[in-house]
């Protein structure tokens, strides 16, 4: 308790102490710094509902992160970024790769949906997120859905939504060029990039942003439930490059993306391998068409294409191969519907075609048993969701209906009532989503079904002053038939398990006063009817596996004068548990992780921002729980680093 205290009032002094101070000179501070207090509040966004709505009034617990907070914060990364959010907490999965825990419930495989520039990268053969590879320095926003979004997108977006949007080309309206370096017991990262946007004549936009980057997973060592172990320092390594290209013109927009991922380690399922490090590939490749038709004042109409391919989990040395090629056509037809100043409708279709190659050189553990070398999939899904203004709240009401080929049919209705008041706001949601099973669950156990969940979640909100807001919400997760991996001595599958979930409640203080501004965020979760004994604790029936039950957030950002700012952050996690060694769980213990980033614009040239920062500043230790039952020890996480970032627009 007294580290949280600690950790809590490292972040937040400086704010307080500044509070009373008169107005900031930094007056050519970036946008949203300019910004009032009830502007921020009053974002508009349309990750919840496609048509945009503000923070307060659209159907789900949504937080929206802007590129001037990532930049403050002196995030290296996605996952810094959205280890900032109390809701979600990062575990290990296998061969190096981390996956994602929301509100208690482990989310890895299909049950989080991000969305890049509108491209799914959530892969399609295992469903996983690789949060490692993208660039942060390219975002313009990230917006979260804490939440359900299975109305709106379908089987990917089970328990959360993650939509990412880089900057457009008005944004950049010239060129960007950006380096960073990171150096922890040694080097843990470097990277660079280039973006360039325009507005041509005629009213054309276009834009290509290029990334380069190498880091690695940690530089401690990981010691495995057999007592082996391996410096991680140079043999876990991450590598990402991609780029990505846009034009528009009028009412048509192009999208062209191709990103290639990989890891390296010795880590594998758990076990430190004997034959040497493996590397595995994740290279993708995205393309999309979409036209924007204003058939009236009132109705729009807006058709799309798009086209991903790629070789996830591609791996191939004299010991190991697997070498599949997935693929995914899908087109969309939405239609947005302004009836009156009071109700508007969003209703549309969607089909996509899933493929996959089998590799001649895979393994046979992961071939189809009856010897196809390729297999295919088909989804046709209809949607429609209404907003209705009634003058005391205002109602949302939607559904979707799909229907696979392989697993059959799925409909999941949302209703929503929220109200905004002068200072007070609310929102009351209910909701059910589904996770739809991924080309390998359907793979080894062709009887699988999707996941169901049905969740409920409250929310309110009240500005106590000019500056200050404060926030609560209540939520309860049940999920019905729950996937999950499952092996013995002779085989290893997918199964449908019975039920597990969580329920409890978040608070939230937010202080702005033009560019000063402080965040403070808590989320306690505990389990819900939970019947499966992969993600239990014996002992300790409220927690999850491997998910700490509380997390504080801290975030603040203190301008200084001359383009300086001081950017503080903590994160505090309580107790964890998870295998010592199999077949025993034991507590591991609560810490702190405070960063602190130093960041000068405009100086000593125009459009040159400079930071520096520490990460991890009392190199707490923190390494990556895995939060189900299975055979892979805590995964060290980078020890304490000193991080370097300029960047310059032209």
């Amino acid at each position: 308790m007294r580290q949280l205290i600690f950790t809590c009032l490292l972040a937040l002094l400086p704010a307080l102490l500044s509070a009373g101070g008169g107005d900031s000179n930094e007056a050519d501070f970036f946008s949203f710094e300019r910004a009032t207090l009830e502007e921020a509040l009053n974002i508009k966004t349309s990750v919840s509902t496609l048509s945009e709505l503000s923070l307060r009034e659209t159907p789900g617990l949504v937080t929206v992160i802007t590129r001037e907070e990532i930049r403050a914060s002196g995030a290296r990364d996605l996952i810094d970024v959205l280890n900032m959010v109390p809701e979600f907490e990062f575990g290990v999965d296998g061969w190096g790769n981390l996956g994602l825990g929301v509100r208690g419930n482990w989310a890895n495989e299909g049950k989080v949906l991000l969305l890049w520039d509108g491209q799914v990268y959530t892969e399609t053969l295992y469903t996983n997120i690789q949060f490692d590879r993208f660039p942060v320095d390219q975002v313009e926003e990230i917006a979260i859905v804490k939440g359900p979004g299975s109305v709106i997108y379908g089987g990917y977006a089970e328990l959360a939504v993650i939509d990412i949007k880089t900057r457009a080309p008005r944004n950049l309206n010239g060129g960007e060029a950006y380096a960073a370096y990171g150096q922890g017991r040694a080097k843990n990262r470097n990277y660079s990039g280039y973006s360039f946007g325009r507005v041509l004549e005629g009213g054309a936009e276009v834009s290509a942003k290029a990334f380069w980057g190498a880091a690695q997973r940690s530089d401690r060592r990981y010691a495995d439930f057999s007592g082996n172990s391996y410096n991680m320092n140079g043999a876990s390594d991450l590598r990402s490059r991609s780029l990505n290209l846009y034009a528009a013109k009028k009412d048509l927009s192009l999208r062209f993306i191709t990103d290639n991922h990989s890891v390296r380690g010795f880590d594998g399922y758990g076990a430190v391998l004997s034959s040497g490090p493996e590397k595995i590939g994740f290279d993708m490749v995205f393309t999309e068409a979409k036209y924007n038709w204003r058939v009236s004042p009132e109705l729009r109409i807006e058709p799309r294409m798009n086209f991903a391919q790629g070789k996830p989990w591609h791996e191939d040395n004299i010991y190991y191969t697997f070498d599949k090629t997935a693929s995914r056509l899908t087109g969309g037809l939405t239609a947005f519907y302004q009836y009156g100043p009071k109700t508007s409708f969003v209703a549309g279709c969607e089909y996509y075609h899933d493929a996959v190659a089998v590799g001649a050189k895979t393994t046979s553990l992961y071939a189809y048993a009856d010897g196809r070398t390729a297999a295919y999939y088909d989804n046709m899904a209809f949607f429609g969701q209404g907003t209705f203004n009634l003058g005391r709240l205002n109602l949302i009401a939607g559904g979707r209906y799909d229907k696979h080929s392989s697993y059959g049919a799925s409909f999941v209705p949302r209703l929503a009532a929220t109200k905004v008041w002068d200072k007070l706001s609310f929102k009351a949601i209910y909701s059910r989503s589904f996770r739809a099973p991924s080309i390998e669950n359907m793979r080894v156990n062709p009887a699988i079904k999707p996941e169901r969940t049905l969740a409920v979640e409250f929310e309110a909100g009240y500005k106590a002053g000019e500056n200050l807001f404060l926030s609560g919400n209540l939520f309860q997760t049940e999920i019905t038939d729950p996937i999950l991996y499952y092996s013995d001595s002779v085989s290893e599958t997918y199964v449908n398990y019975e039920r597990t979930g969580t329920n409890g409640f978040g608070l939230g203080v937010r202080f702005k006063k033009a560019a000063l501004r402080a965040d403070l965020n808590y989320l306690q979760y505990n389990t819900c009817g939970n019947r499966v004994a992969g993600y239990s604790v014996p002992g300790h029936d409220a927690y999850m596996l491997g998910l700490p039950r509380h997390k504080v957030t801290v975030n603040a950002s203190v301008p200084s004068g001359a383009g300086f700012s001081v950017n503080p952050s903590a994160v505090y996690i309580s107790r964890r548990y998870g295998y010592a060694y199999p077949g025993s769980i034991r507590a591991f213990k609560a810490l702190a992780i405070a960063n602190i980033n130093f960041q000068l614009k405009d100086r000593p040239v125009a459009d040159l921002t400079l930071s520096l920062g520490v990460r991890d500043i009392f190199d707490s230790g923190y390494s990556y729980m895995q939060p189900y039952a299975s055979n892979h020890a805590p995964l060290p996480a980078p020890s304490r680093e000193f991080f370097v970032k300029a960047g310059y627009e032209f």
